[in-house]
């Protein structure tokens, strides 16, 4: 099982582990609540190694690139990043990826639902396109949250301040490059630093001093679950892993459908020409309720949906999710019970249920 190059100062810092996909990732280091806080109200410290990171020049490897994801990688701005989707032949979901644009090559990071060894054998396969493997050489550390744009800011200098999302650029750090993604899925600032291997300690305390100052501190990718869900940002490892559909989980906008062919399309268009059934909506019962993915939720005696994600939030004070719905009773507003014709009520809900903090700070008027 692959780790990260940062498990053993994780692991000085009281963090645990899990396995994902094959995958060795940060399951807990502080309590839920307090890592919850941190990106919320201050600066969360997260490293993301586990992501599989790819190098693909532009000359090369542009028709592989499109030819294998759903988006439009041809039309990806110089600097800017695509968010969109690696599939099987079926149609179903493999991988979450972000591509950039960084001159004459692409970045591509994907979160994966599928073996680590598959995913890697997909990008090198065709060997014309002369992919570059760099998951095991490189690290992402990404700092997330409300006050997540200050640190960055003292370590890159102001020119950060102005950076829109979905965009790349390269720093110095100690004499060498790093990647800045102006990314994340907390709804918050968040950036995403790939850095080789071999200053990935040294960035990471530098890292950990800044959130620190700003009285921040370590997070798991177990929290990013729930901050994703919050801010309605798809998670591949949630909702994901569990429909598989893109189509069902309304990922249209990932997908380029003037092209004629990329991994999993003919499946997908033959779907999104038949029709969808199923369609995914936001949900929220009371604190008490349990909720949990796999529960059926019911409209009178008849079952019209499953749960898919849950957590809870600790703005609303209340538990919140995402559920499939047959397609004529998916609208937000609306009242069901959960697990039984009788049981505990549960609503329909708009997302996201909240307004982060980082939409209350102009960045460019600082």
């Amino acid at each position: 099982m692959r780790s990260s190059p940062l498990k053993d100062t994780l692991k000085s810092l009281g963090a645990s582990f899990t396995e994902c996909y094959g995958v060795e990732v940060v399951s807990a280091v502080n309590p839920l609540d307090k890592e919850y806080r941190y990106i919320r109200d201050t600066a969360g410290l997260t490293d993301f190694s586990h992501v599989q990171k790819f190098r693909v020049p532009e000359e090369s490897g542009l028709d592989f690139l499109d030819n294998l994801l759903a988006g439009n990688v041809a039309r990806i701005r110089f600097g800017r990043i695509l968010h969109t989707f690696l599939s099987d032949d079926a149609g179903n979901l493999l991988a979450d990826c972000y591509v950039a644009n960084n001159d004459d090559e692409f970045i591509v990071l994907c979160e994966s639902i599928a073996d680590d060894k598959l995913i890697r054998d997909m990008f090198t396969k065709d060997k014309s396109a002369n992919v570059t493997d760099i998951t095991d050489s490189h690290v992402v550390i990404g700092v997330d949250g409300f006050k997540s744009w200050s640190v960055i800011r003292d370590l890159f200098g102001a020119d950060i301040l102005g950076l829109p999302y979905l965009s790349i650029e390269t720093y110095d750090f100690e004499g060498t490059g790093i990647k800045m993604f102006r990314a994340g899925k907390t709804s918050e600032f968040g950036y995403q630093l790939l850095a080789p291997k071999e200053i990935a300690e040294q960035l990471f305390a530098v890292l950990l001093d800044g959130v620190k100052k700003v009285e921040g501190g370590v997070c798991s990718v177990t929290i990013h679950n729930d901050l994703r869900l919050e801010g309605r940002f798809f998670n591949i490892y949630s909702e994901g892993a569990r429909a598989k559909d893109p189509l069902i989980l309304g990922l249209q906008y990932m997908i380029d459908f003037d092209k004629e062919k990329f991994n999993g399309s003919d499946a997908i268009f033959k779907r999104r020409a038949d029709g969808l059934t199923k369609k995914i909506i936001g949900i929220r019962v009371e604190k008490s309720v349990e909720l949990a993915p796999g529960m059926s939720i019911y409209n009178g005696d008849k079952k019209v949906g499953e749960v898919q994600a849950s957590c809870f939030s600790y703005v609303l004070d209340a538990k919140i999710g995402l559920a499939l719905f047959d397609v004529d009773v998916a609208y937000s507003g609306l009242e069901f019970s959960l697990n039984s014709a009788g049981g505990p009520e549960l609503v329909t809900i708009s997302m996201p249920p909240i307004m982060p903090k980082s939409l209350s700070v102009k960045l460019d008027e600082l």
